[in-house]
């Protein structure tokens, strides 16, 4: 070791800087801890949203099969109880910290119809044709802000109306049957 910086000195070189290692990676907002979405509370703090069962029923099944799947079928949610756990008043920031390989623009967020003792929404599972007859009644398009790597904030402000509104994660709805269920993140915005 003494001979290489005897080496050095004579040479004019300067040894190299240790390595820095791997590059750290951007902190998690606080309350941002795993792959989930989440809600911006009062405190200004994000805490976690817990879904809940939403049942799905296919309508268009007939246009689907006789246009040799050309024309998508929509898709029919139904969430137990006429309300969300949660509420919220304008402006309602969610945050969704995706899962490795996930796009933000595979979330829908929808508006709850109520029906009964339950909420409802209507939503398109894929095709051109169809997507003009209703499907995407309930489709609110957003914007999201990206905060940090996978984690995207999307903001419902006042122009919505209150109400009862869904975040439908991909992969909800995947049987190919005429009936299944999967999970949706509800809020409730009170005014």
């Amino acid at each position: 070791m003494t001979t290489r910086r005897t080496v050095l000195k004579a040479s004019g070189a300067t040894p190299a800087a240790p390595s820095a290692g791997p590059a750290a990676m951007p902190a998690l907002p606080p309350g941002i801890d795993a792959v989930g979405v989440y809600m911006m509370g009062k405190t200004g703090n994000w805490a976690e949203l817990m879904p809940e069962i939403v049942n799905f029923k296919t309508g268009g099944v007939l246009k689907s099969v006789f246009s040799n799947g050309i024309v998508k079928g929509d898709i029919n949610g139904h969430v137990e109880g006429k309300q969300a756990k949660v509420t919220a008043t304008f402006p309602v920031a969610i945050a969704v910290y995706l899962p490795e390989g996930t796009e933000i623009t595979e979330y829908q967020l929808l508006r709850l119809r109520e029906s009964g003792k339950s909420r409802e929404f209507r939503s398109m599972t894929g095709g051109v044709f169809h997507s003009s007859g209703g499907a995407k009644r309930d489709n609110i398009e957003f914007q999201p802000k990206k905060l940090a790597p996978r984690i995207y904030e999307i903001t419902l402000d006042p122009s919505l109306g209150k109400g009862e509104y869904g975040l439908l994660p991909p992969g909800s709805y995947s049987s190919s049957n005429m009936a299944s269920g999967g999970k949706i993140y509800t809020i409730s915005v009170i005014e």
